[in-house]
């Protein structure tokens, strides 16, 4: 899978996802788990557009076959502009300024204000540009915008070296079938001197590796010719010296800075398609229930009928918590509206988010330099408790003495699906360490996200 496919495939699962919101996580997982069980794709990304065929459209061969078209349009017309100028004779001779100022000053002009308006965070038109061209029923959520504006950006930098590519192809080939001719003339009263500094300014990145190709003031006052003066048969050799120094210059001022930026964009637009993978919530959330084996949480409801329930909410969920840690990735949508449910944007209040393995360290080093309040720890109340979480309130009930666990509902859960999920986690109470209580409360209305 290329990996323009990659960024189109994300964006249609995104927006798979987002129509699922409000499904109840455990139908989910049975669903994909299920799903998952039987495939055989090699790769994560080939099962990810197997997931979306199956529930959705995925993106086609349509993408790379534009990718394609586009870059063949970038080579010919980088050849077609080289062999346009070398073409065009003036009295013979290929004038070396002229030269100069269409195939390597404009094209280095050209990337360095490509690289200034990407780095400057100049806004992108991504509306008028890109979105009306992508396939048919895509929309681009604003979490996903700079992953598309990104991509856009590598695919510009990519069609960029194809075209500097396709000048050095055509400068080569010209080289080698034909006999160039390259002088310089100006209606100005340009000097030589004035020539030969400006030439050995340019030539100065390769001065000590190929000197050759460095032009001598010799060669740039007998290869400078007037409108009148006809061509200078005694000395031909001289006018096909210029070549070492234009293919220096194409290759330093045009192929190797665009081959330069085409891999670091690369490079970057395959961090941020990973990042996305573990970061967003809906997809994340996905590659969590494909992965996680199924739990019968209906064996577990029999079995505790007869053990007394842990005991219930210790105290609301609306009161001031100067402590609070989120466990998991949430979607961004609900993870606001806590933060305003709480009250959480004082400056006062201490809020950890453990989203990763690599956060429980330093949260709990963290919460070991600030005095024993009353802590919140929020989970997905959706989803069932495990034991990484258990491992992490043994160590929590270390370092406080009063903490409240509050499994958040998912807005739209039914309330036999509540009834069950509340009485997995008392059972999961009892395997905590006594500062623990449980908080089963709601969501506020007013707080559920959309």
């Amino acid at each position: 899978m290329t990996i323009w496919e990659k960024s189109l495939l994300l964006l249609q699962l995104r927006q798979r996802l987002e129509t699922e919101r409000t499904t109840d996580w455990q139908t989910l997982h049975k669903r994909d788990r299920g799903w998952f069980l039987a495939q055989s794709a090699p790769d994560l990304w080939s099962r990810l557009r197997n997931w979306l065929d199956q529930w959705s459209a995925a993106p086609g061969s349509g993408i790379h076959l534009m990718v394609y078209g586009l870059s063949l349009v970038a080579l010919i017309l980088g050849f077609s502009l080289i062999a346009g100028l070398l073409e065009f004779l003036t009295f013979e001779r290929i004038n070396l300024l002229w030269f100069l100022l269409i195939a390597i000053a404009l094209p280095f002009v050209w990337w360095l204000a490509a690289l200034f308006f990407s780095a400057a965070q100049v806004p992108f038109p991504l509306a008028t540009l890109v979105e009306h061209r992508l396939p048919r029923g895509i929309a681009v959520p604003a979490a996903l915008r700079p992953l598309l504006k990104h991509t856009i950006l590598t695919l510009g930098q990519q069609l960029s070296l194809l075209f500097a590519i396709g000048m050095l192809l055509a400068f080569l080939l010209y080289l080698l079938v034909t006999d160039l001719a390259f002088g310089w003339s100006s209606t100005l009263n340009l000097t030589g001197d004035l020539v030969h500094q400006m030439t050995s300014l340019i030539a100065w990145p390769w001065q000590q590796v190929w000197p050759a190709a460095v032009p001598s003031a010799e060669l740039i006052e007998q290869t400078h010719y007037f409108r009148s003066a006809p061509f200078s048969a005694e000395q031909p050799a001289l006018f096909g010296q210029w070549w070492r120094f234009l293919l220096m210059c194409l290759l330093v001022y045009v192929v190797i800075p665009r081959l330069i930026t085409a891999t670091l964009y690369r490079l970057q637009l395959k961090g941020m398609q990973r990042s996305v993978l573990n970061s967003d919530a809906l997809i994340s959330g996905l590659l969590q229930r494909l992965s996680t084996e199924l739990i019968d949480h209906e064996a577990e409801q029999v079995e505790q009928l007869d053990i007394p329930a842990a005991p219930a909410s210790a105290a609301p969920a609306t009161i001031a918590y100067p402590q609070i840690i989120s466990w998991g990735i949430w979607p961004d949508e609900l993870i606001g509206s806590l933060h305003k449910h709480l009250d959480a944007d004082q400056s006062a209040v201490y809020w950890a988010s453990i989203d990763s393995p690599d956060k429980i360290d330093s949260t709990l080093t963290a919460l070991q330099a600030l005095p024993d309040r009353q802590t919140l720890l929020l989970c997905k109340g959706w989803e069932p408790p495990t034991g990484e979480l258990a491992d992490f309130c043994q160590q929590l009930g270390e370092l406080r003495t009063r903490l409240f666990l509050w499994p958040v509902p998912l807005a739209g859960m039914s309330d036999a699906r509540q009834q069950t999920l509340i009485q997995s986690w008392q059972a999961f109470m009892r395997q905590l360490p006594d500062p623990f209580h449980l908080i089963t409360e709601p969501l506020a209305e007013g707080s559920d996200h959309e």
